[in-house]
């Protein structure tokens, strides 16, 4: 069982075993084979993705200040673009995880039938970007919400 850890341990920070020791691989790998972990943008052409910078993103101190502050149309708008830039990142990690669980099912490994539903399986994958997407569509309900704030007051 320890050997085992180990192994899988080397191989998940990018080592392989040469000999029983830790040799350092090239990490440059087909993006079919190992899923990329860097933000992109989303790929979606929903008018989030152009209307919205990560500048319009808020931190969570400023989020709830503003909530409880808000009297103006344009701190309702401020809030707006930062659910939006929220939704994006939602969804752009939504497309991330869909591509992992694509990779998953072009390569499965024995977790898929250990585990089917555990971590490094395609129904893993598909699980968080469902999540993502129904983060992005509350998101994008609040920012609708503070854009009729916005437009009452």
């Amino acid at each position: 069982m320890l050997k085992r850890t180990f192994v899988l341990l080397v191989l998940i920070s990018g080592f392989s075993l040469v000999s029983g020791n830790a040799v350092a691989t090239d990490m440059r790998v087909a993006p079919a084979a190992a899923p990329s972990l860097t933000f992109s943008p989303p790929r979606s052409s929903a008018p989030t993705a152009s209307t919205t910078k990560s500048s319009d993103l808020l931190t969570p101190k400023q989020v709830k200040e503003l909530i409880a502050t808000a009297k103006t149309p344009a701190d309702h708008l401020t809030l707006r673009r930062h659910f939006l830039a929220v939704a994006a990142k939602y969804e752009a990690d939504a497309n991330e995880h869909a591509a992992e669980a694509q990779a998953y099912r072009k390569n499965p490994s024995f977790m898929e039938s250990k585990n089917p539903s555990g971590p490094g399986t395609a129904a893993h994958c598909d699980r968080f970007a469902e999540l993502d997407r129904q983060a992005a569509k509350e998101a994008r309900d609040l920012a609708s919400a503070h854009e009729h704030m916005a437009a009452a007051k």
